[in-house]
């Protein structure tokens, strides 16, 4: 089953067969798959906001200069510019060069846009350490394609750490929370060592107490951010990652076997179900609509609803690039409780939504259509 996801979010992520990037691809599955972590409104709750006291100006001239960079209690300060230029400034300043590739229409990518990146905390961590640019890897007009590909970029959103020459010293991929991103980039540049070995040692060795298996699989959603993902090495770094992925499902699913249901409706837990379940009929999936509203007490009434619907619209269109006609009864589950409500809730936040069936069906329809014809299916022999 990996290798034929692994080929859907190739093809839906905009990646051709010999490397290059589609100009015009929504990577809709693998933001879902592979890239998506959200945090819980408590985690969200609990960062502490950094005061800061804006000096006052007196001048043209310094109003200008502080003009394009934000605020700092906005967070990330990134550079307004090339990437050429926000080379030589991080020349200038001696710092190394942080990149921050994303595209339109990405969840991931917005998650990180308007929770992580304004984050203060993640803000200072990175202001300290970094000159930050962004780049929208569709934007040929800032050659944002051109990087992309130059880089070999192959998921949304990819953090690249690069020296003052452009070369590429560290990458890591996917959203995450603010606490495990400034753990991910202090990974990546030796500040901190990653207790992955010794987790994995103990693990081996037949520890199974569900603190340490639940902190074992949170741990594992940076080790799989981690994990390269460029173009270059397609076949080899999906083979890998499947693997990993593999592995630590695995874990999850014998975790959430052996704990009742009750012990599981935390954000924490829902973190590891998100991660590792993929279809409507997993066990992590089947817990989290059961307990519908208490997750949403856990959590947040948006982050549970779009994830529910997040697997029902990915599941659905698996099964219609298969040809399998029970996609449509994934949709008309969107019309019952409690995805009704789910739905009701992403409609009113956003009518266009592509998690809303309405928006769906005609794309499935003609998607199943497609893959079902005779033509299609000699051109897949």
């Amino acid at each position: 089953m990996f290798q034929l996801n692994a080929r859907i979010a190739h093809t839906r992520q905009g990646v051709t067969d010999d490397g290059a990037l589609r100009p015009n691809a929504v990577p809709h599955l693998l933001r879902k798959r592979t890239n998506l972590e959200m945090p819980s409104g408590s985690n969200c709750a609990s960062m502490k906001l950094i005061n800061w006291i804006v000096l006052a100006v007196t001048s043209i001239a310094s109003i200008s200069a502080l003009a394009s960079e934000p605020k700092p209690e906005s967070g990330i300060s990134f550079f307004e510019g090339t990437l050429e230029g926000a080379l030589d400034h991080a020349k200038q300043e001696g710092l190394p060069l942080f990149v921050d590739l994303s595209i339109p229409d990405c969840a991931p990518c917005e998650f990180m846009a308007t929770e992580v990146w304004v984050n203060p905390t993640v803000g200072k961590f990175m202001n300290d350490r970094f000159v930050c640019i962004k780049v929208d890897a569709y934007d040929k007009e800032t050659n944002g394609s051109d990087i992309a590909i130059r880089y070999s970029v192959g998921s949304y959103p990819t953090y690249l750490i690069l020296d003052h020459d452009g070369k590429e010293k560290h990458r890591a991929t996917s959203s995450m929370t603010a606490d495990n991103f400034i753990r991910a980039i202090s990974w990546l540049i030796g500040e901190t060592d990653s207790p992955m070995e010794d987790f994995d040692a103990k693990y081996e060795a037949g520890v199974r107490d569900p603190d340490f298996v639940q902190q074992y699989l949170l741990l594992s959603t940076l080790e799989l951010s981690l994990m390269p993902k460029d173009t270059a090495n397609w076949e080899a770094n999906m083979e890998a990652y499947g693997n990993a992925i593999d592995k630590y499902t695995a874990i999850a699913n014998e975790y959430l076997d052996g704990k009742p249901s009750r012990d599981l409706i935390n954000s924490a837990d829902l973190s590891i179900i998100k991660k590792y379940s993929q279809y409507r009929s997993d066990k992590g999936i089947e817990i989290v609509v059961d307990n519908f509203d208490a997750y949403v007490e856990a959590t947040s009434l948006e982050e549970v609803s779009k994830f529910l619907l997040g697997i029902i619209t990915d599941e659905a269109f698996i099964k219609a690039m298969q040809g399998d006609s029970t996609y449509v009864d994934l949709i008309d589950s969107m019309d019952e409780d409690p995805l009704k409500r789910a739905a009701a809730f992403e409609r009113e936040r956003d009518p266009e939504s592509r998690l809303l069936p309405e928006n769906q069906r005609d794309y499935l329809e003609e998607t199943f259509s497609s893959a079902a014809s005779p033509e299609s299916s000699d051109t897949r022999e």
